[in-house]
Order: C-alpha cells, then sequence, then structure tokens
C-alpha cells in the first residue's frame, strides 16, 4: 500500500470539468456580450501618448508578426500537442488560432465604417496573443511558468508597439485581448476533455501499423 496516493474518484473528477466548463462557458459568453455592448456604443477613444522615440522600437517589434510568421508559430504549437498525444490539442489551437483572428476581421468590418480605427481591436496583438495562448493550452506543465513570464512581456511589447505604429486606444488595445480571451476560455473548455479522449484512445485495439509503430519505438 502506498501512503499519500489516493485514486481520483471518475464522479468527482467529471463533475469537477463540468463545473469548470460551465464557468468558462459563462466567462466567454459575457466577454463577447461585452464586446458587443463596446462596439455598439462606441465611446470615444481617448489617445495614448507615446514618445515618438520609441516608434523605430516599436515598428522593429511589430515588423515579424505576419501571416506568415504567426502560421509557423501555430503548426509548431499543433505539432507541440501531437507530440503530447493530445487529442483535443490540435482542434484548440486552431479554434483559438483563427477563432480569435477571424473574430477581430469581422469586427473591423462590421464597424470600419463607423468607428473610429482608434477603436478597432489591433491585429498585430491578435495574433500574438492568441499564439501565446495556444502554447498555454498544450505545454507541459514545466514549461507553463516560463511561458506566461515571457507571454506577458511579449504582449506588452506588442501592445505598445501597436499603439505606437497604428492608431490604436486603449479601448482598442482592451478589445483585443478581450477577443483572445473569450476564444481562449472557448479553446480551454475543450481542452478539459482532452484526458478523457486520450484514455479513449488507449483502450482502442491497436491496428497493424500503429501495434508496429509501438514495437518499433518503445
Amino acid at each position: 500500500m502506498i501512503i499519500g496516493v489516493t485514486a481520483l474518484d471518475p464522479t468527482t473528477d467529471t463533475e469537477t470539468r463540468l463545473r469548470h466548463s460551465v464557468r468558462r462557458s459563462t466567462f466567454a459568453i459575457v466577454g463577447a456580450v461585452a464586446l458587443f455592448v463596446l462596439y455598439s456604443v462606441q465611446p470615444a477613444p481617448g489617445p495614448i501618448a507615446l514618445p515618438s522615440a520609441l516608434r523605430p522600437l516599436a515598428e522593429a517589434i511589430i515588423a515579424p508578426v505576419n501571416v506568415t510568421t504567426m502560421l509557423v508559430a501555430a503548426t509548431a504549437i499543433a505539432v507541440v500537442a501531437m507530440v503530447r498525444t493530445l487529442p483535443y490539442g490540435v482542434g484548440a489551437v486552431l479554434t483559438l488560432c483563427i477563432g480569435a483572428n477571424v473574430t477581430s476581421a469581422g469586427i473591423r468590418t462590421w464597424v470600419g465604417d463607423e468607428a473610429s480605427w482608434a477603436l478597432l481591436p489591433s491585429g498585430h496583438l491578435v495574433a500574438v496573443a492568441a499564439v501565446l495562448g495556444a502554447a498555454l493550452l498544450v505545454a507541459a506543465p514545466r514549461f507553463v511558468p516560463a511561458i506566461r513570464g515571457l507571454g506577458f512581456v511579449t504582449v506588452v511589447a506588442t501592445a505598445g508597439a501597436a499603439a505606437m505604429v497604428g492608431p490604436t486606444s486603449a479601448f482598442g488595445l482592451v478589445a483585443s485581448l478581450g477577443i483572445v480571451a473569450v476564444w481562449w476560455l472557448v479553446a480551454s473548455t475543450v481542452m478539459l476533455y482532452s484526458p478523457d479522449a486520450k484514455k479513449r484512445e488507449e483502450l482502442r485495439p491497436d491496428t497493424a501499423a500503429i501495434a508496429f509503430s509501438r514495437r518499433r519505438y518503445y
């Protein structure tokens, strides 16, 4: 008998996941409603005063944030999910990265002609925050603190650069992070059930190819 180690009650585990799912889904809905209200009311955005001497640095920070870079980063994170055998990992990564960027573009199309440009979300900030959020979803626990620390610094730097380079206000920056937060809550809700999916996969009989692969590499 091993002292201090107890089996996890499946019923309790399921109830805990359900509770977390309801909580995150509720926060996601509240965030989506808040974004809708923001762009329905369209408050007058105030300017963000930053030293003009920092503009070259801001442009250097923003320059690498493009479609190709973000696509490569998202693909790398999806590969990590597959290597870690997280059944829902790839879906969660795609849900977050695609959902956040499409929502940002959709808002710009929806209110672009009516709202001030400073009120619109920053595509650069949305893309960076979505990739970092996806990394948190599939990273091994020992890497999570480092990703959080580096991610915070990266998001702050990108937000400052976006405010310097583009006509973005505090409302626009908050909306950008709000969009990513909503989709992260959705994707993380999906990831709550990844352990169950992994167990189901392990219970399935191996095909000949999988059995050969197991014998070869393990």
